[in-house]
């Protein structure tokens, strides 16, 4: 597995960048936006970032820090002293698809804190997330053709250049091909990373993403009941209009058919509704899953000389006593 090397804050080094391997990963949390009343060590992002200010009060943070896995922004200043009081005085931006587990996240983020060791992740709380489900060879206009999204007027859904998908706001929900994207990403930048090209695989992607603004959850209740956020899953509704007669008798199918493309007709009846609506949420919880299993631990290797040690200090304690 080929791995990215970048700078990170090392924990055991205070105020000093080393660098760290980091493996670029595509998974089930993109970004994800936090804010703390902690302020950041300044002394750590001085060297790797690029720190700028905003002195016209265009923006509700003074400072900027940008780094290459986050962005870091302090010390409220945009409106009068009591708002700007009233507002967690650190917000951090960090690109989740960076980190293979949460905890390399949970390591890289308390790192931009002084006392890291001390700061509990509760003192983080979720102001933005965004959550992703793909499947596989689900082309859109089978999705344009069965979805029915719960809660959404039909005039907040645009298909935009004929590639995207968007419906709502709050939560926001973008529908896309995700293998597109990467090749229109290839085009520009000419790399991508290990994983993204593990996604090329000559199967097309369709990505379901929900950004969720304001979501009511600190960072330790993300972890501990991160399954939760599989019902935001429970919106999408596929519909199988080809099983309704009255649809039929109008000529509605026949209708529908003609706006799908030929190559794609066969996705139509694979995927009809309770297996797309099942495929969504079992892709989701596999992969967060995934991310959220814990560190693990090395055994310590029996070491006989340190345990010959341990058991003459002992003798030698109770001798003594």
């Amino acid at each position: 597995m080929a791995f990215f090397m970048t700078k990170i804050i090392s924990p055991d080094h205070s105020g000093v960048f080393t660098n760290k391997v980091v493996q670029k990963f595509s998974m089930c949390i993109g970004n994800l936006s936090l804010t703390t009343s902690l302020k950041p060590d300044i002394s750590k992002l001085k060297e790797p970032g690029r720190t700028r200010k905003d002195n016209a009060r265009r923006r509700i943070y003074k400072n900027f820090c940008q780094l290459e896995f986050a962005e870091v922004m302090w010390e409220p200043h945009k409106f009068d002293l009591t708002t700007n009081l009233s507002i967690r005085n650190t917000k951090i931006d960090i690109h989740s698809k960076y980190f293979d587990r949460f905890y390399l996240l949970k390591e890289y983020l308390l790192n931009l804190f002084p006392n890291s060791n001390e700061i509990e992740l509760d003192q983080f709380n979720i102001s933005r997330i965004e959550i992703h489900s793909d499947i596989e060879t689900l082309p859109l206009d089978i999705v344009l053709a069965r979805l029915w999204v719960m809660g959404y007027r039909r005039e907040s859904v645009n298909f935009y250049k004929g590639n995207t998908i968007y419906i709502g706001t709050n939560p926001k929900i973008r529908i896309f091909n995700k293998t597109s994207q990467l090749l229109n990403k290839y085009a520009k930048k000419g790399n991508l990373t290990e994983n993204e090209m593990k996604m090329m695989n000559g199967k097309s992607l369709t990505r379901f993403s929900i950004e969720i603004g304001n979501l009511k959850m600190n960072l330790i209740e993300l972890e501990n009941n991160s399954k939760e956020l599989v019902s935001y899953f429970d919106r999408f509704k596929f519909y199988n209009f080809e099983d309704d007669e009255s649809i039929n008798r109008m000529g509605g199918f026949q209708f529908l058919m003609s706006k799908i493309r030929r190559e794609h007709r066969k996705s139509l009846e694979k995927y009809k509704d309770k297996e797309l609506e099942r495929l969504m949420k079992e892709n989701f919880n596999s992969s967060i899953n995934q991310w959220f299993k814990k560190e693990k631990k090395e055994k310590k290797l029996f070491d006989l000389e340190k345990e010959i040690d341990r058991q003459i200090n002992n003798l030698i304690k109770s001798f003594k006593s």
